[in-house]
């Protein structure tokens, strides 16, 4: 049974990593990114949109966050999984001119260059995400399946 299982996830894998479920990036068309963090990890995909309007995976994202990490707050959490995955993603999302569209299931992260308040490290973390062309949306956390994956161990 458990060689079974193994072969399953090793061909699940092979299916994810290969074509048609992953494409080429296209640095025409927008890229997103749909992010996502637990308690103990962070992950994300970026995706592009195909001629029939299907998103389709380019590349994947996963981390687990170190010990000092793994105290954050939620948003905190959320913002550093949102921090890892572009500078995991950089070379794509700078090479394109038009804005990269982030899917997050945590809505205050889509005021957070309006948060004002005493925390510093989301002051400089709203400093740093100024240097990319986003466009931040909230979705429901049912539907942020792929990075939800990509977060939990």
């Amino acid at each position: 049974m458990v060689k079974q299982c193994q072969a399953s996830f090793d061909n699940l894998k092979a299916i994810l990593i290969s074509a048609p479920v992953l494409s080429a990036p296209n640095f025409d068309i927008p890229f997103k990114i749909a992010v996502d963090a637990s308690d103990l990890t962070a992950g994300a995909v970026l995706l592009q949109e195909d001629d029939d309007g299907i998103d389709h995976p380019v590349c994947y994202f996963s981390r687990k966050f170190n010990n000092s990490q793994r105290n954050y707050s939620t948003i905190e959490k959320e913002c550093l999984a949102l921090i890892l995955a572009l500078q995991h993603f950089e070379i794509y999302v700078t090479s394109s001119s038009q804005p990269t569209v982030v899917y997050i299931d945590h809505n205050p992260l889509v005021f957070l260059n309006k948060i004002k308040g005493k925390n510093q490290r989301l002051l400089r973390w709203s400093l740093l995400l100024q240097e990319f062309n986003l466009e931040i949306h909230h979705i429901k956390g049912k539907d942020n399946l792929i990075a939800d994956c990509l977060s939990r161990i």
